[in-house]
């Protein structure tokens, strides 16, 4: 009974914590419904983009090279770190 309770538990962790698609006018759309806390590794990240201002939350969303995706809050120190350093590797 507790192993069922347990994966319980860990499958509604993993849905709180990712990105949710919602369709607005036929545009798929990427909003955050609550933020990724700890800090993503710069290793692990292989881009970043920042959701949509439709969106009721505003949000980063940190791809890793294993295509996951983590919502993470942009007024925090380490995710405008992750965000900046991105950007400038576009230039």
């Amino acid at each position: 009974m507790k192993v069922p309770a347990a994966a319980l538990v860990a499958l509604l962790l993993m849905a709180t914590c990712s990105p949710s698609q919602a369709h607005l006018d036929g545009v798929p759309t990427t909003c955050c419904f609550s933020y990724h806390q700890r800090p993503v590794p710069w290793s692990l990240i292989a881009s970043v983009y920042t959701t949509s201002s439709s969106c009721t939350k505003p949000g980063v969303i940190l791809v890793t090279k294993k295509k996951r995706e983590l919502c993470a809050d942009p007024q925090v120190p380490w995710v405008q770190a992750r965000l900046k350093n991105f950007q400038s590797l576009k230039n």
